[in-house]
């Protein structure tokens, strides 16, 4: 699978010509800005995606044309894509699209050090768009430590406001954008034996009393409790914990023998009703896992099958988990690289409390800290210190938590009747990163109610030294 980095973006200013309504053609509209995501970019390995963003999505196609200048990197010892033609290379984007980018890559037998730096020169539209503020980049061949900038996640795709999960490095100042319907299950490849459920697929799983694969039928899933998980629906027992505790899952701690292994029930979001929109347990998957040497080995097919498919999955010591897709049979990225992400921004579970009482539901805008990565985050109420003042010796007196989702849905106030919504206003939050930096985070907008974009929330930060 490719991955596709897009550094964190500075927020685009906009210029108001006036209008109201797409049916009223003597009214002009705010021109469209593209700027570099970020003013500066760490490279990790061999090669690094350099982001564009766009204030609102391409309304056609169009390209951007980019200088490149340096004093320590000679053009030989580059490649890029789209290639460099002299020190110029232009950057397509299509309609409907907020987001292009470049990739530069050390040439073979090549080990460039020093920095790069890029300028916007050009935009091929020029009725309706314009350059923006932050027209240069500086790409260094050497990780960095980023002091960091405001940024907006880029989760949507299309009409799907939360069709990515977003995966954050603070200090690299890169997104990473993971499909979060590619995945159902994810397998551990720490020490333990563990596989937890795609929480941003609204997965839910429930163990049958058996262990054989081709005993368990239909009439079983016809007894388990239900799996839609709607909003009234009791989930704890289906789910994962929300804390991100990975003893506490619905799989438990996979057994090493045939005779151990229980077949479970799995629905995710696309596996739970018909084309009416009822509930149809024959499209569940039912599913075995067992471990295989420093593996899994995995039984797999739909409620009616009696003979299973099966894959075996190793361990991948550079990430947390390696997901599975159930519909595909393939492995793919459940997440980023375990030391390559702070927090992500999805779909998700989320606890809420209600009138009567805490209960689990499925949310838009959710944020999950990497807590088995050693990330850390504390919440800081803007009647204690403001943003503005807090500064690094304030640390040492700010309450840190560990559990997964400890900031949540606790960032934002959800649209309701009478309210439109939008980010809590009256707090921020302050990261121990992977890398054991402090950065303070605070959330700008992510919806209508406070002019942002639903599928792409804005936030800032700042490292602390």
């Amino acid at each position: 699978m490719k991955k596709l980095f897009y550094a964190l973006s500075c927020m685009a200013a906009v210029v108001v010509a006036g209008g109201c309504s797409d049916d009223d053609s003597d009214l002009t509209y705010q021109e469209t800005t593209v700027d570099f995501a970020v003013s500066e970019i760490g490279m990790e390995g061999d090669a690094a995606e350099v982001g564009l963003k766009l204030s609102r999505a391409a309304k056609e196609a169009f390209t951007v044309t980019i200088r490149m200048s340096s004093s320590d990197v000679a053009p030989e010892d580059i490649v890029s894509d789209p290639a460099l033609d002299g020190d110029m290379l232009v950057v397509p984007i299509a309609a409907g699209e907020t987001t292009g980018s470049f990739t530069i890559s050390k040439a073979e037998g090549r080990n460039p050090e020093g920095t790069v730096k890029f300028r916007i020169e050009s935009l091929s539209a020029t009725s309706g768009y314009k350059i923006g503020t932050t027209t240069e980049t500086t790409l260094s061949f050497t990780a960095i430590v980023s002091t960091g900038t405001e940024m907006q996640l880029e989760g949507k795709v299309g009409d799907e406001n939360d069709r990515n999960m977003v995966y954050v490095d603070l200090s690299n100042s890169t997104q990473q954008q993971i499909d979060r319907k590619s995945w159902n299950l994810g397998f551990c490849c720490g020490e333990e034996f563990r596989v937890i459920l795609n929480s941003s697929y609204a997965t839910l799983a429930v163990a049958t009393e058996k262990s054989d694969f081709a005993s368990v039928g239909l009439e079983d899933a016809e007894k388990a409790p239900s799996l839609l998980g709607g909003m009234t629906d009791d989930i704890t027992s289906l789910i994962d914990d929300v804390e991100g505790d990975p003893t506490k899952t619905v799989f438990g701690r996979i057994a090493s023998s045939d005779d151990e292994a229980k077949v479970f029930f799995v629905a995710s979001e696309d596996n739970k009703k018909d084309a009416e929109g009822q509930e149809d347990r024959t499209l569940w998957y039912k599913v075995k896992v067992v471990r295989n040497g420093e593996g899994y080995k995995v039984e797999y097919g739909t409620v009616g099958d009696t003979t299973p498919k099966i894959v075996e999955i190793a361990k991948d010591p550079l990430y947390n988990y390696v997901g599975l897709s159930l519909s595909t049979g393939k492995t793919t990225e459940a997440e980023a690289e375990a030391k390559k992400w702070d927090f992500m921004w999805s779909y998700a579970a989320a606890s809420t409390v209600m009138a009567s009482g805490p209960m689990l539901s499925f949310s838009q805008d959710v944020i999950t800290i990497n807590r088995l990565s050693g990330v850390e985050v504390a919440t800081v109420m803007t009647e204690t210190k403001t943003y503005a003042d807090f500064k690094y010796e304030d640390v040492a007196s700010a309450e840190f938590e560990t559990a997964a989702n400890a900031i949540g849905t606790t960032w934002r106030t959800p649209a309701m009747p009478g309210s439109t919504g939008g980010v809590k206003t009256d707090r921020f939050f302050v990261i121990k990163d992977c890398g054991g930096n402090y950065y303070k985070l605070q959330f700008l907008s992510f919806g209508s109610g406070d002019s942002g974009e639903r599928g792409r929330p804005e936030l800032q930060y700042e490292l602390l030294k």
